[in-house]
């Protein structure tokens, strides 16, 4: 947690965003899905808080639930960005140009935007696991 002098926090090691990411998709019906599946709020919190955790014990950083939900809207952001981009791309990939994602991305994108039929040919065996 950053000092009361309004210091900032570190960035998320790549490690804690691993932790972080593979700690939310599980979860991910639960805090984001259609409303009959969604939770309440305090139980979000709580699913917050349990990721928070994980992320914590790594011992990197004190990082509380709302840091680790600001940092995962980040990344849903990002995504979303990256998911606009190769959109864009279409054009390009049927020339033969190509757009190569990580494991990690492949995975938020397919799970975080499933209605996308095009990331599909982005999904590695290994991510759809």
């Amino acid at each position: 947690m950053a000092a009361a002098t309004g210091e900032r926090a570190p960035a998320f090691t790549s490690e804690e965003l691993d932790k972080l990411v593979y700690g939310v998709l599980p979860q991910y019906a639960l805090l984001y899905g259609p409303p009959d599946q969604q939770v309440s709020a305090h139980q979000k919190i709580d699913i917050w808080r349990a990721i928070a955790n994980d992320v914590r014990a790594l011992g990197v950083h004190n990082r509380r639930g709302t840091h680790c939900r600001k940092r995962w809207e980040d990344i849903r952001r990002g995504s979303r960005k990256t998911a606009e981009a190769l959109l864009g791309m279409a054009s390009q990939r049927r020339r033969g140009a190509s757009r190569q994602l990580t494991p990690l991305m492949s995975r938020i994108l397919a799970v975080a935007y499933p209605d996308f039929g095009w990331a599909r040919e982005y999904i590695t065996a290994d991510t759809r696991g």
